[in-house]
């Protein structure tokens, strides 16, 4: 992408000349060559802007959003696209997942669950009348590979673009969030190619039906799937929230506090990365609890912090000494290695005779000395 360029705009002389006899008043005017520049810029940069997709308003309404000093967290809730929520054993994401949908439905968009981990009745506990009244669930819990053949069931061989449109269309009334619960059980029955096409294309088949999906929310499961896999799926993602256990003491919350890692992709092709608190209330309402203190924060693997504390660190875990005190630090450095000369030894072998010296030579009897010089023939 050509960048933009920071040429100051052009100025054009507010001058009028006057009319022609008998012709217009509008005469061309020849543009010089700053002017000429300029709008060439212009040109370039409309003919390689990123063309708007189905999801590019509300993202641009959230990075607005976050520009006004709202956290990641809360503008990830209100965000359009993929969000990709990922959770581990050590920390589970579906309380996370549920925030997402009661926010959704607070907002009066329709909800639709496609479940494979947990029953409807399971996943709906806890929300209150006006949230599941705008919740449609679609199960695949019960039958997940279709064995019994009931038709109000959802089964795995129906995820893809063309059979979820046709299944979710009919049944949607305005903006719509899908949320996937979750995405591992897809990953360990279907091809991995297939299911990311899947979750690609399934925005613009609803277009075409004439309907809207406002965001897909996924739950993942990240211990389950191989580094490779997350790291492409995190490519797809317009909005990837990692849950971590939290690592100090967090005051101020009323449930159980994690962490966030949040990461929004902006259209332009920024990604801004950020680490929050967060608890979720009785109710499924998010409560951000601000953002954790540097010394709580893991260093990342690679890192100029993470080699400096590791250096630091290298001998904490050994069962012998390694280290000097300062008495074998001062002895260390007054010991004189072997083949390291003195200044006095440097000195008596440096110091200039007082006599100018002579070169004596003996010739050997096989010497053959020619006392006329072989070149006096020689003109020079």
């Amino acid at each position: 992408m050509h960048p933009q360029p920071s040429l100051p705009p052009p100025s054009f002389p507010d001058k009028r000349r006057p009319p022609r006899p008998g012709g217009s008043s509008i005469r061309p005017r020849r543009l010089d060559s700053n002017q000429e520049g300029y709008l060439t810029s212009l040109l370039l940069i409309c003919l390689h802007s990123p063309q708007p997709g189905p999801w590019s308003r509300r993202a641009v309404t959230s990075h607005t959003r976050m520009r006004r000093g709202t956290g990641m967290l809360e503008a990830a809730v209100a965000a359009e696209g993929l969000v990709l929520l990922q959770d581990s054993a050590s920390c589970e994401g579906r309380t996370l997942l549920k925030s997402f949908v009661a926010a959704a439905a607070l907002r009066g968009e329709s909800v639709h669950v496609l479940s494979f981990d947990v029953p409807g009745e399971e996943f709906k506990a806890g929300f209150s009348t006006e949230v599941t009244s705008r919740i449609l669930f679609h199960d695949a819990f019960q039958d997940p590979l279709g064995w019994a053949g009931e038709d109000d069931s959802l089964a795995t061989g129906d995820f893809s673009a063309s059979k979820l449109a046709a299944c979710l269309t009919p049944v949607m009334q305005g903006p719509t969030t899908v949320v996937l619960d979750s995405l591992s059980w897809l990953l360990l029955h279907l091809p991995f190619p297939s299911v990311c096409q899947a979750l690609q294309q399934l925005p613009r088949r609803a277009n075409m039906a004439g309907q809207r999906i406002t965001r897909l929310v996924v739950l993942l499961h990240g211990d389950l799937h191989q580094p490779g896999q997350l790291k492409s799926l995190h490519a797809l993602a317009h909005v990837l929230v990692v849950v971590e256990p939290v690592l100090e003491t967090v005051l101020g919350g009323d449930g159980a506090p994690r962490t966030a890692v949040v990461l929004h992709r902006k259209t332009g092709g920024k990604v801004v990365w950020k680490k929050e608190y967060l608890t979720v209330l009785p109710d499924f309402v998010l409560k951000p609890l601000g953002e954790p203190s540097w010394d709580a924060i893991p260093k990342e693997e690679g890192s100029e912090d993470a080699k400096v504390s590791a250096k630091a660190d290298s001998t904490a875990s050994l069962t012998f000494n390694l280290s000097l005190s300062e008495a074998e630090r001062q002895a260390k450095e007054s010991m004189l290695l072997p083949y390291h000369f003195s200044e006095e030894k440097k000195s008596s072998l440096l110091q200039t005779p007082t006599g100018m010296g002579k070169i004596y030579y003996e010739p050997d009897a096989s010497d053959d000395l020619d006392e006329e010089d072989p070149d006096d023939d020689l003109d020079i």
